[in-house]
């Protein structure tokens, strides 16, 4: 079988890479990083580990059986392609608890309104004002609304059961759905948001998903909190814009956005409107699983991934064939 790398190896990688290759000599591994030479290797690739695939590089590689990603989202791949061929697609969760972690780091930061104390006691203020504008808010005892239950938003109400939060848990099917960190689990997204004093956003970014919380649902989130660490687009960014400056919500942590650079130098904003204007808005640059034990474990999981493939015919872990 060839078995096509299709992103620049680091150290990490490159371990998993020569302990693959050691391990199974009668395969084929390649690692291809240049543009040009990666549209004639897909022509051959049996096997492709990478982090995105576009529609006319899936068409180009017609002896593809099984794509391996090195992290979650899938996004950056044509599904509908992939499922119409039953081609293996096989993803890693080894960063859920990481990005969990960096999720409930962002409310306690947002709702402790840490970076305003930050900012003027650098310039000698001590907001010590005891009143309500200049109060921060515990998130002890808040009803807590989580929005995709998988391997992050499960990972994120273990984490909040420490701070005595009820917690209620949104999925689309919730059939035979069990998890005793959850005070409740609906597909009631209007219901979720409601009753909840936070809501964490973690789902994916599908046809489903794309724009799912809108100006309809937001406007039902008058002084709550939002935190989302899934993807931007399954919030309406005007929406989301409009419901921050028109102070229904009361404050938002971003670390997934609208807008991403590529490879120009030139500094880039996360949206098309200006979030960082707000006052009552925290950014984060897309880094919730950029800790290193993250990127080792995620590269260890799809390292697994490849070899139970290898050894089995089917991967350790299958977003779907």
């Amino acid at each position: 079988m060839k078995i096509l790398f299709l992103f620049q190896l680091d150290e990490h990688w490159q371990k998993k890479y020569d302990e693959l290759k050691s391990e199974f000599p009668q395969h084929e591994f390649k690692n291809v990083t240049d543009p040009e030479e990666r549209v004639e290797a897909l022509k051959n690739a049996e096997a492709i580990v990478c982090g995105r695939l576009s529609e006319d590089e899936f068409n180009n590689s017609p002896k593809i059986k099984a794509i391996f990603v090195p992290f979650t989202g899938l996004n950056n791949f044509p599904i509908k392609l992939i499922k119409e061929r039953n081609v293996f697609i096989s993803n890693t969760h080894a960063n859920a608890k990481y990005v969990a972690e960096h999720a409930v780091m962002l409310a306690m930061a947002l709702m402790g309104n840490a970076v305003d104390y930050h900012n003027r006691l650098k310039e000698g203020y001590w907001s010590r004002e005891k009143d309500g504008d200049n109060m921060w808010e515990t998130i002890q005892n808040k009803t807590i609304g989580i929005l995709g239950l998988g391997h992050i938003g499960q990972n994120i109400a273990r984490l909040l059961r420490s701070f005595n939060c009820k917690i209620i848990g949104f999925k689309k099917s919730t059939d035979g759905f069990r998890d005793d960190n959850l005070d409740e689990v609906t597909n009631d997204l209007l219901y979720t948001v409601i009753k909840s004093d936070v809501v964490f956003t973690a789902l994916p970014l599908t046809q489903e998903t794309k724009g799912l919380i809108n100006a309809k649902i937001l406007a039902e989130m008058k002084g709550k909190y939002i935190i989302n660490v899934g993807r931007g687009e399954t919030i309406s960014e005007v929406a989301l814009y409009n419901a921050l400056k028109d102070g229904v919500l009361k404050g938002a942590a971003l670390d997934v956005w609208y807008n991403y650079p590529r490879k120009d130098p030139e500094p880039v904003y996360p949206a098309s409107l200006p979030f960082w204007e707000l006052p009552n808005v925290l950014l984060s640059p897309h880094k919730s699983s950029q800790t290193e034990a993250a990127r080792i474990e995620m590269v260890e999981d799809t390292a697994e991934n490849i070899r139970t493939y290898l050894l089995n015919g089917i991967p350790k872990q299958i977003a779907f064939i």
